[in-house]
């Protein structure tokens, strides 16, 4: 039975976060009591959070917890603390935390880490959950033993939705689904018919599995007949392999020493054809160099020589241009700081005349600041007339002097008022100081009151914690009576030896079981004897079918027609086709060997041009490249226009530049002389005419002044444009040589290297189409073996599935006579029977002797907690002693603070009084205080005015005074110059002297440029000179390296030669016919070869060939002639060894088959038909028990939902006879006879659901409460309503918390509540869980229940001087 302590909150709504507030709560009635507005609710708020973790209606966004800003902090952490005693009567603790933190325009809610707490007891420690390791909102309701929402709707139901019970349709059905768990059980129903649904299907698939072992246990017979046999064919195959394979290494000997020999040859063939290429490539590149060099006739040490002097020259005109180079660029960095000082000094010039400009403007606004300051303040400042400095000078004596007296006036009028206003502060000091000592008297009285009304509070909790009379010693005397009784009879039932004796026999029972099994099982093995047969007769039948769709498989392939022999009697038709065959393979490959030498050459011939091809491509695009590239230099530089163009425009724009310079440094000096004739004549300098109107005179001078001070500036910038189109001079000057390459390319080099391109390309085409001719008919004649090939192994394959075929045709009249024996007399399934019998026998046994260990085990666990029990009883009776003598000791200490209170009370009551008598006199001295400030204040504030205006004007003055000042020392010229009148006269000396040193700077690099022109166009012809000769020398290299390929040519053709005649010894006796066909050929060959050299060659060299070309003919035909009798000679051993390995290959093919069949046979009784016997009775087995449990569902089904309609009925009724008792006694109407609450079913048997309405009877005639009852009468029904749900629903949980249950009831009604409460709680006084928590701000209504003399206190809920909630315990006599 669970029940609920102490419930402590912290920072919640309207409690202090800083302090903890705690409120107990009693049994069997608990009353709360405070005004509208003081926290009683927060009460029932904390208990629903704590239990089930449901805020309150309307409280998001923090409105649950304690506002920061009433706190002055960011950030405030609430928390809630129940303590409880769970339905085990087990002390719990469980704590809820939360924090609120406070942002710039909202607040952020965080719930912290709830902690759940089983607390220590003597036997047991402190056992902790925190919410991260559980689900706290799940655990609570288990442990209070009551559902979620039953603690939601009815026990700690919020005021705001106290009246759901008459709220539409849909939410009280939502709600009383809820509370009765409709859902929970519809579900299960579901469940069930599921579990049925998938428990039908399921015994489908384990019927069908049954009949599959059952299929599988025959087959397995079949299966291992058919494994003996193939392993008896294997041995006699592999006797014949290991004779092939000994003719099989012969043969490949002979062939490997063949291959070593054609290998040596081949080598040399490749090595002489590699030297003739490279030798053409050379004499190639020899022409095309020579082509386009100039021959130059010296030896090669006079052209080394030649190169050496050129490269001396190139060097030391290197040396001279750096020279030069560096020249220009010093004379260029000299002007760069040249024109980096005029300018500088133009903008110094530039600042000091607009200076000079400012100095006039500010005299003029400094004379206008005097006028208005003696306006302002009536200063006379007579005399200095033109004297401005001397005027600003006065006014600003005269000003201090009106700040000083100013400031004598403003002190004098502190020092009075700081007098009177210290006189009153002494009056007002001395009537605070005593009101103060009272203060403190009474502030001393109410602390050392509250300190003892806290300990007082905390003494009678812990009084009234200790709650021991006679009655509970004496109901711990007769538990402890029945436990040990209980424990003498455990013990005498746990030493009963008869159960030992039938545990004995059952075991004994269940070892005669086993053998008679196994003995069955013995003469099943013998009569699966047969079944054996039989199957191997069945597997040696489809042998024989398989190998005959076989056959007819590889003759239905069309290329047999070709290859048909005569029938043979003795079955040697397939032999002669595979000779056939092989013949015809043997003739093809001979046919591709020659076509892969014609082959060979053509495609030599076509890597040579190819070769030629990608030289000459590879030349042009080099070239192409980098005249490309000299092109767009050139674009880039020139755009559109010709070069010659552009370099003489880029001539005539430097001159012009030059030019304007010099013209603007010859209108700078004329500037100058204009503006001084003007000034001091009065006249135009040019026709000497006057003006009428001085206006023009001084416009046009500052006009000129304009143009001679931008003139510096103009001048710089040409000199930039100056030093730009030199340096574009300059580029374009070593671009001539860049030009000439590019004319020459596109004057006839480009079209050269294309003709040459063009022919080499067309020789490689017509190669490359004889290469694809001759490699095409190689590749037909390729396909054609390979099909060929595969007719082989297919013929191959029918002779050996001919001799298979008979070997299962004895097979199958062999077991045919084998099974004229019979078996047993018993049939398999008889025997299985009685196999599947005595296992179901095994496992009742096995299961009987299981049940009974645990009756053993459970009895000796009694006896355990038996004995807990009693040792549990002890500490509690021993617990109650002490609590006895400890509740006399507290009472004692009460009554002596409750006196000590009272003495302090009356101190604090006689210094109020005196306080109170001396706040008159305070406030009236107060206000004369504040009078007099008010008034000084006004006083002071118009004296600082006028002082802040004087020294504000003064500042003022003072400041432009020093602007002025300012302005004449920078237009002065330094100390110690007096060469120049002023500054801006000595700015204009140093520009004319900067222009002069720049125009000598510029004449020296304009000569340093032309000097660097002419250096380039010589090292232009310098280095064509040097190409010249380096390309000479190129060719020489050239002919010498065509020598040295010459002389490894004949060695390596020698070697070759000689190479062929020991071949020709060792095969002399081939034919003399297939000689002459092959010299005939070859030698139209070597012709063609000796033609191509002769074009290579030069004129000497083409003598020698041809005085050789008849030996080297010869030698050619011989050495082809070689190659191809050793290419007979290795086919012919190939054409044998083929024949070895395919025979032998079609019998490890069989060897292999049948192994695997062999094999795959073994695998399939290893796993597939492992244990089929047992699996098959044990499946048999599981389809009887699935099916029996199926049927159990069906009748759990059917059962479960009697159950709830009939649950629901009974509790229906019952919750209607509780709210009929209560109604009647309770509402004192006459217009309403009783309420009730309706429910009608809906939907069929798996899918039913109630929906609930509210009625009131009326004469016998039930109407629908909802909307016709008035507001005093919906809040008693709906409170009935929950009572009556309370005591249905909370029988382990004997809580009910009621808030404000009197709202809107009238006083006759209120009394009749309190009589109905009193009744409820006399009823359920004696069951020691039952706690009515009644919340209400109702004082007569407090009264009416504590008559009932089942509350000896009551809580007062009130706010303190913070306003912040506190809880007090009253008495109820005392209220």
């Amino acid at each position: 039975m669970s029940v609920i302590r102490k419930l402590l909150i912290q920072g919640v709504r309207s409690f202090d976060p800083q302090n903890q507030d705690i409120i107990e709560f009693y049994t069997p009635l608990t009353i709360i009591v405070g005004q509208n507005g003081c926290g009683k609710t927060t009460v029932i708020e904390c208990l629903k959070y704590i239990t089930t973790g449901e805020l309150p209606p309307n409280s998001k966004g923090g409105a649950f917890i304690h506002d920061p800003k009433l706190a002055g902090e960011n950030e405030v952490k609430a928390q809630v603390k129940l303590r409880f005693y769970n339905i085990s009567q087990r002390s719990m603790t469980c704590v809820r935390s939360m924090l609120l933190t406070q942002k710039k325009a909202t607040v952020a809610q965080k719930t912290l880490e709830g902690v759940l707490s089983f607390d220590a007891t003597s036997s047991e420690e402190k056992v902790s959950i925190s919410s991260r390791c559980s689900d706290l909102d799940a655990m609570m309701p288990e442990q209070l033993g009551v559902s979620k929402a039953v603690l939601d709707n009815v026990i700690f139901c919020h005021q705001e939705e106290s009246n759901w019970p008459l709220s539409e349709a849909s939410v009280l059905k939502k709600k009383f689904d809820e509370i009765f768990a409709a859902t929970r059980y519809t579900k299960a129903l579901e469940s069930i018919k599921t579990i049925r649904k998938n428990q039908t299907t399921e015994i489908r698939v384990q019927r069908t599995e049954l009949k599959h072992l059952e299929d599988k246990r025959s087959k397995s017979e079949r299966v291992k007949a058919e494994y003996e046999k193939s392993t008896m064919s294997v041995h006699g195959f592999k006797t014949r392999i290991a004779e092939l394979q000994k003719q099989e290494e012969q043969t490949v000997s002979q062939i490997e020493a063949l291959t070593v020999r054609m290998q040596e040859l081949m080598g040399l063939q490749t090595i002489v054809e590699g030297l003739k290429m490279n030798l053409s490539q050379k004499v190639a590149s020899y022409r095309e160099m020579a082509a386009n060099t100039n021959i130059l006739g010296l030896t090669d040490d006079e052209l080394q020589s030649l190169s050496l002097d050129i490269a001396s020259k190139i060097n030391s005109q290197d040396s001279a241009v750096h020279a030069k180079q560096e020249q220009r660029d010093s004379l260029r960095k000299q002007i760069d700081d040249l024109n980096m000082q005029l300018r500088q000094v133009s903008e110094e010039k530039n600042r000091l005349v607009s200076a000079q400009q400012n100095l006039q403007i500010k005299i003029s606004g400094r004379a206008t600041v005097v006028s208005e300051i003696s306006l302002s303040f009536e200063l006379v400042i007579e005399g200095m007339q033109d004297k401005s400095e001397e005027k600003a000078a006065e006014c600003v004596t005269m000003l201090n002097k009106l700040v000083a007296d100013i400031e004598g006036e403003r002190k004098d009028l502190s020092s009075q008022a700081h007098k009177t206003e210290t006189d009153l502060q002494s009056e007002i000091d001395k009537v605070q100081s005593r009101i103060s000592e009272h203060n403190v008297t009474m502030a001393t009285c109410s602390k050392q009151v509250a300190v003892n009304t806290q300990e007082i509070r905390n003494l009678q909790q812990k009084h009234d914690s200790l709650k021991v009379d006679d009655s509970m010693m004496q109901n711990i005397a007769k538990e402890m009576e029945t436990e040990n009784e209980l424990l003498a009879k455990a013990q005498a039932q746990g030493n009963d030896a008869a159960l030992g004796n039938i545990a004995k026999q059952k075991r004994i029972e269940l070892v005669s079981t086993g053998e008679e099994i196994s003995n069955l099982q013995t003469e099943i093995t013998r009569n699966n004897q047969q079944a054996d047969t039989r199957a191997k007769l069945a597997l040696a039948r489809k042998e024989l079918e398989n190998n005959e769709a076989r056959s007819k498989e590889l003759l239905s392939d069309p290329g047999y027609a070709a290859y048909q022999p005569d029938a043979d009697p003795l079955g040697g038709v397939e032999n002669k086709r595979f000779s056939m065959i092989s013949q015809s393979i043997s003739r093809k490959k001979q046919s591709v060997a020659d076509l892969n030498d014609k082959a060979k050459q053509c495609h030599n011939d076509l890597s040579s041009t190819r070769v030629r091809l990608d030289m000459a491509k590879q030349s042009f695009m080099q070239q192409f490249e980098e005249m490309g590239s000299k092109s767009k230099r050139i674009s880039s530089a020139c755009g559109t226009d010709s070069f010659d163009d552009v370099y003489a425009d880029a001539q005539t724009e430097l001159n012009e530049l030059i030019e304007m310079a010099g013209h603007y440094k010859s209108a700078s000096s004329m500037y100058k002389a204009y503006i001084q004739k003007i000034e001091s004549d009065h006249a135009c300098p040019v026709c000497s005419r006057g003006w009428s109107n001085k206006g023009d005179e001084e416009k046009l001078v500052s006009k000129l002044k304009l143009d001679f001070t931008s003139a510096p500036t103009e001048l710089l910038r040409i000199d930039s444009e100056i030093r730009t189109s030199e340096r574009r001079l300059e580029e374009l000057g070593g671009m001539r040589s860049i030009v000439r390459d590019v004319k020459e390319w596109e004057g006839h080099g480009k079209a050269d290297l294309e003709k040459q391109i063009a022919e080499l390309t067309a020789k490689v085409d017509n190669l490359s189409v004889q290469a694809d001719d001759v490699d095409m008919e190689a590749t037909m004649l390729s396909t054609d073996i390979d099909s060929l090939t595969e007719l082989l192994a297919k013929s191959k394959e029918l002779v050996a599935l001919e001799e298979k075929s008979q070997r299962a045709k004895l097979q199958i009249e062999s077991y045919q006579n084998e099974l004229l024996i019979t078996g047993s007399t018993k049939t398999i399934e008889e025997l299985q029977s009685e196999v599947a019998e005595l296992q179901s026998k095994e496992i009742l046994l096995r299961r009987e002797l299981e049940r009974m260990d645990q009756e053993g085990f459970r009895k000796q666990r009694e006896i355990g907690l038996r004995r807990d029990n009693i040792r549990r009883l002890q500490e509690t009776q021993d617990k109650y002693n002490m609590q006895v003598k400890e509740r006399g000791s507290l009472l004692k200490r009460i009554a002596e603070l409750e006196a000590n209170s009272e003495t302090n009370k009356a101190e604090r009551q006689s210094a109020q009084e005196l306080a109170s008598g001396l706040l008159p006199q305070l406030q009236e001295s107060q206000k004369r205080l504040a009078d007099f400030r008010v008034e000084t204040k006004q006083r002071e504030s118009t004296i600082d005015k006028r002082l802040r205006d004087l020294m504000q004007s003064r500042d003022r003055l003072t400041m432009l005074s020093k602007e002025v000042e300012d302005t004449r020392s920078l237009l002065a010229c330094p100390p110690g110059e007096t060469e120049y009148p002023d500054r801006l006269a000595m700015t204009n000396a140093q520009i004319e002297k900067l222009l002069e040193q720049d125009s000598g700077l510029k004449s020296d690099l304009e000569k340093v440029v032309h000097e660097l022109l002419e250096s380039d166009r010589t090292a232009d012809k310098l280095g064509a000179q040097q190409r010249e000769v380096s390309d000479n020398i190129r060719l020489r290299a050239n002919l010498n390296e065509q020598g040295k390929l010459k002389e490894e040519l004949q060695v390596a053709s020698e070697k070759q030669a000689r190479l062929e005649r020991d071949f020709s010894e060792i095969y002399k006796d081939d034919d003399e016919h297939e000689e002459s066909q092959v010299l005939a050929p070859d030698s139209d060959n070597e012709e063609n070869m000796e033609v191509d050299e002769d074009m290579q060659l030069d004129s000497g060299s083409r003598k020698r060939q041809r005085g050789n070309s008849g030996e080297r003919s010869g030698q050619g035909a011989g050495q082809r002639y070689a190659g191809k009798r050793l290419q007979r000679r290795r086919e012919a051993l190939n054409s044998q060894l083929s024949q070895l390995t395919s025979e032998r290959a079609g019998l490890q093919g069989e060897v292999k088959q049948l192994e695997d069949q062999a094999k795959r046979l073994k695998q399939e009784l290893a796993t597939d038909y492992k244990n089929i016997d047992q699996l098959y009775v044990r499946q048999l087995v599981q389809c009887k028990t699935e099916e029996l449990a199926n049927t159990d569902l069906e009748t759990y089904s059917k059962a479960l939902d009697a159950a709830i309609m009939r649950y629901h009925s009974l509790k229906m009724q019952d919750i209607n006879k509780i709210i009929r008792e209560l109604w009647i006694n309770t509402y004192q109407g006459s217009d309403i006879d009783t309420i009730e609450i309706r429910s009608e079913v809906e939907g069929a048997r798996n899918s039913r659901s109630h929906n609930y309405r509210v009625v009131m009877i009326k004469g016998g005639h039930a109407i629908d409460m909802r909307g016709r009852c008035s507001a005093g009468q919906k809040v008693l029904a709906c409170l009935i309503i929950r009572l009556a749900l309370a005591e249905t629903f909370s029988t382990n949980c004997g809580i009910l918390a009621l808030d404000e249950p009197t709202t809107n009831l009238d006083q006759e009604n209120i009394d009749s509540l309190a009589r109905s409460l009193a009744r409820i709680i006399k009823s359920r006084q004696e069951q020691r869980n039952f706690q009515l928590i009644v919340i209400t701000h109702d004082e007569i209504f407090m009264q009416l229940l504590g008559k009932s003399e089942y509350a000896d206190y009551y809580w007062r809920v009130y706010k303190d001087e913070n306003q912040c909630s506190v809880f007090a315990r009253r008495p109820i006599a005392s209220n």
